[in-house]
This record gives structure tokens, C-alpha cells and sequence, in this order.
């Protein structure tokens, strides 16, 4: 499997590629484009461009701006469709309101004259459906609790010939990860490393957050890596010996 994470020039929100394997120049390969990110696309297109990779879809974990920003700059020019949890559709009419009066001002500081642009393409994700991009399959998994739509996007059985290290593409500062990725989960704001999303924007629930955590991440495979929507990544086994809100999800107060 090719993972590589392009951090975002605001928020640092990790954009991640997925694809079985690079293409070549006479035969593109296909690809999925994980939380596009405001200002990703100077760098996250070249990068496409010398891996001779076409996206198929383009999917959220979530539908606020920081993950969505460039939706529609990378999918809209491959014919594309962006997917997301289907509670989280209505917030792509416009994700600035999802980010609530603070962080919508503060974003807007840092890119001055943004103006968001709805993809042609919206369609929502259930737990359970599957989004393919060549022989790469990734299941979506409802998680609600950052947003009513939160989604985790897990890869199961990782369609590689072993070759390929879990080091490589892995955002900045990630520690070490011994042995083959066999497992990767895409968690959004779900789960960091060593914390969790917060709950006090809009569509956030503390209880549904806790109930998440409990049943939703900590059934995840020891072995599995997780690369979350910001910061470094990690995996459920260190996540679930280390962090105080998998130790006890009862830590999370509601907003």
C-alpha cells in the first residue's frame, strides 16, 4: 500500500493520499485523497502529478473546513465525488459555520479572502459502506462525537507485497513503527495521539464522544496504525496503553 500525509498549510491538518501502488506515466494509478486541507493543493498536486496518481474520490473524515477546505480543487477536476459521513453533508453547504465564532475568525485571519467553493459531486457515507480506488478498499466506520457525522476510515488487510515500510509517509514527528503495515485507520479528529477530538463545536457530544471511544476505538486491533487527522501518528496499542481518554473515557466532560 503508498500512504503519503501532506500537512495542511493552516491547522497543519494531515491530507493523506491512499493507493494500492504508484501508477506510471502510460498507466495512472488510482487513488483516494484523505481530508484535503486549506492550502494543501500547491503541494498535494505535484505530488499526485510524480506518482502518476488519479484521485477516484475524495473522502472527509468530518465536514469542517480544516478537513474539507480543498474538496473541491482536487476533486472537481478528476470527476470525482467527495465522500463524508452522510450527518456531516448538510456542513459542505457551508463549513465555515460548522467551526463556531472563535476558530471561524481565526482561521479566516490566516487566509484572508478565502471563499468556500461546494464540490460538484457530495455524497454520504454509512458505517459499514466501502470506498475502492483500484485494489485499495477502505470501510468507513461511524464515530460520531467531534461531529454527528465523524467517520474512521479503516484499511483491513493493506493489498501490498510487504515491501513497503510504515515509516514511509507518515506525518512529522511520528514515532517508530516496527514490522509491515497489515492494519491503518484514518481517524480524523476522533482520536490523536495521546488525546482526543474536542467536542465543543458545533455537532459535537460529549456522551456520543465517550460512547465512540469505548466502542468504536478501543475495538480497533492492537496492531493496527493510526493516522489522525493532526499531529503525529501512532497505533491503538500505544494509544490504548497511554491515553487517558481510551484509560478512561469518563475524563471527557460534555461541552
Amino acid at each position: 500500500m503508498l500512504l503519503r500525509s501532506v500537512p495542511a498549510r493552516v491547522l497543519g491538518t494531515n491530507t493523506t493520499v491512499l493507493a494500492a501502488r504508484a501508477g506510471t506515466t502510460g498507466s495512472p494509478g488510482e487513488c483516494l485523497v484523505v481530508d484535503p486541507g486549506i492550502g494543501v493543493v500547491d503541494r498535494l498536486l505535484p505530488l499526485l502529478e510524480r506518482l502518476h496518481l488519479r484521485p477516484v474520490a475524495v473522502v472527509a473524515t468530518h465536514g469542517h473546513l480544516d478537513h474539507v477546505a480543498e474538496a473541491a480543487a482536487v476533486a472537481d477536476p478528476a470527476g470525482a465525488p467527495v465522500l463524508l459521513g452522510a450527518a456531516d453533508v448538510h456542513r459542505l453547504e457551508d463549513p465555515l459555520e460548522g467551526l463556531g465564532p472563535q476558530l471561524r475568525a481565526a482561521l479566516l485571519a490566516q487566509v484572508p479572502g478565502f471563499a468556500w467553493r461546494r464540490p460538484a459531486s457530495v455524497r454520504g457515507l454509512a458505517g459499514g459502506d466501502e470506498v475502492v480506488a483500484g485494489s485499495l478498499r477502505v470501510r468507513a466506520v461511524a464515530a460520531p462525537g467531534h461531529t454527528e457525522g465523524s467517520t474512521l476510515l479503516v484499511v483491513d488487510d493493506v493489498p501490498d507485497d510487504g515491501s513497503w515500510s510504515a515509516a514511509d509517509g507518515l506525518p512529522a514527528g511520528s514515532p517508530a513503527v516496527a514490522g509491515q503495515v497489515r492494519s491503518t485507520v484514518m481517524t480524523g479528529d476522533v482520536l490523536f495521539a495521546g488525546s482526543v477530538g474536542r467536542t465543543d463545536l458545533p455537532g459535537g457530544d460529549g456522551a456520543a464522544m465517550r460512547a465512540t471511544l469505548r466502542d468504536v476505538v478501543l475495538a480497533l486491533p492492537d496492531h493496527a496504525l493510526v493516522v489522525p487527522g493532526h499531529g503525529p501518528a501512532s497505533t491503538v496499542a500505544r494509544e490504548r496503553a497511554t491515553n487517558p481518554y481510551l484509560l478512561d473515557p469518563d475524563l471527557l466532560e460534555s461541552p
